[in-house]
């Protein structure tokens, strides 16, 4: 299958980013002269042995820009989605990445400068003594949040034409992407639903369910350990999985946590169950309507009755909750004690706490829950977030606009006036303005998307940048001074 929104960048060649480095390597002027500061001269912490490396220019005017040192913006022209020109105050800082091994606009020989973003430890070296502890934190706050945005630029502009970078942000690559991703949610769910009445289906924490591990196609022999990243080799058991597998709080073991988290569950089952077009899912239905009173008495909480040719059996407690978060892994990619959602899950996904373990004492639980449960509400009451990148609402705005020019008003002698197609070789016509506009949208959707293409470019940086997680956005730290 095509790569979708949740693929890793390829790994980059070595020419390329030479001839990257050799062109983005602009020769900075020496700041324009000024008079002399007034007063007395105050010293900074690195005229006392504290670090180096660090030129103050970068904290004035770059390149010509005009800019005076409390200029706080990232450069000219930035506001709005696309604006990705001008200057930032520490532009000529390496706009290094861990994800490329790329080098930066640094290099060279005869360039004292170290590469990387400062710690704050290396910081407060080159602010002035009579700086306040709260306002060198500000300081720095601003300069590594421009030094990132900065690296993502230079990173986003060397990238933005690859389909693995387009498929993750941009609006029409997302189109595709969503609908392979459905329809991959659709098979699996089928193929999940096989495996529940015959009693052959696997809850473990991986991916793959007993069909698979039977064919020979197990991945789960070389897993990654989430809690710690390390790789090994683990046994296919369910207690060999159960134990690499990263642990939830402790509290999740609690009877009455366990009833929360099988409603909440089945909950974001029927919202993403909708986004994906999955029909009469029978895991989603349950005792729900049950009133609370019944449940207060000694109730265990849902039942779900799985029906097969032969048996019939009623999930309840654990075994209804481990079957409710290992469909939502592998059917939605999301790791619900994890509080994650992916289009390409890896691995092992979180699994509840040994109720064994569990002896009721612990100090962050009310905290932990509460987060669990803000975080999935967030989901069950909000949007799919492929859709959200996609950005409809803003396109469908812009295509308002820019397909005016392509409705022609046109004068009849009998029926009066009259609403025809602009598009080349289109003789249609219409009785209003807005049923041309649906008929371009449905009808000429390449003409929609050429004339689209520039917001549709701003919206895929505007999703690139506003990433935390983003490739490219992992600056490497300045080494200290030797």
């Amino acid at each position: 299958m095509a790569e979708d929104a949740d693929a890793s960048p390829p790994p980059t060649g070595g020419g390329g980013g030479d001839r990257k480095r050799r062109h983005a390597s602009p020769v900075l002027p020496p700041p324009p002269p000024g008079p002399p500061p007034p007063g007395p001269h105050k010293r900074h912490r690195r005229e006392e042995g504290g670090g180096g490396g660090f030129d103050r220019r970068r904290l004035g005017p770059v390149g010509g820009g005009g800019h005076d040192q409390d200029d706080r913006r990232y450069g000219n022209g930035h506001g709005g989605i696309g604006g990705r020109g001008g200057d930032g105050r520490y532009v000529n800082r390496a706009p290094d990445w861990s994800d490329s091994g790329r080098g930066g606009w640094n290099e060279g020989p005869g360039n004292g400068r170290r590469e990387g973003l400062m710690s704050y430890k290396q910081f407060i070296q080159e602010l002035e003594d009579d700086v306040s502890p709260v306002e060198a934190q500000s300081r720095y706050e601003e300069y590594k949040s421009e030094y990132i945005t900065t690296q993502k630029k230079a990173y986003f502009d060397l990238h933005k034409d690859e389909d693995w970078l387009r498929n993750k942000y941009h609006p029409t690559n997302l189109e595709v992407v969503i609908e392979r991703r459905n329809e991959l949610a659709r098979t699996t769910a089928n193929e999940f639903f096989h495996d529940l009445p015959s009693g052959s289906l696997d809850t473990g924490p991986g991916l793959t369910g007993s069909a698979a591990s039977k064919s020979g196609n197990n991945s789960s022999k070389n897993l990654v350990d989430s809690s710690d990243g390390k790789k090994g080799k683990h046994g296919n058991g369910p207690e060999d999985l159960y134990y690499a597998a990263p642990k939830a709080h402790p509290v999740s073991s609690e009877a009455r946590r366990i009833r929360i988290d099988i409603e909440q569950a089945q909950a974001l089952i029927c919202k993403l169950d909708s986004e994906k077009g999955i029909e009469n899912n029978v895991l989603s239905s349950s005792d729900h309507d049950k009133p609370d009173r019944d449940k207060s008495h000694g109730s265990v909480g849902p039942i779900v009755i799985i029906r097969g040719s032969s048996t019939v059996k009623g999930l309840e407690g654990a075994e209804l909750l481990d079957t409710l978060v290992t469909y939502l892994w592998r059917i939605h990619g999301v790791d619900y004690y994890g509080m994650s959602e992916t289009n390409e899950p890896k691995g092992l996904r979180h699994v509840k706490a040994d109720a064994r373990t569990y002896n009721g004492a612990s100090s962050n639980a009310t905290e932990w829950e509460n987060k669990l449960d803000s975080f999935w509400q967030d989901r069950i009451q909000g949007q799919d977030p492929l859709e959200i990148l996609k950005a409809k609402e803003k396109i469908d705005a812009a295509a308002t606009e820019v397909l005016d020019p392509y409705v022609r008003k046109i004068r009849d002698e009998k029926y009066g006036w009259k609403y025809g197609c602009g598009a080349k070789g289109c003789t249609k016509l219409f009785h209003a303005a807005e049923f041309v506009q649906k008929h371009l949208k449905l009808k000429h959707p390449d003409v929609v998307v050429e004339l689209t293409s520039k917001v549709r470019d701003d919206i895929y940086f505007e999703n690139y940048m506003n990433d935390p997680k983003a490739p490219g956005g992992t600056p490497l730290m300045q080494q200290p001074a030797p």
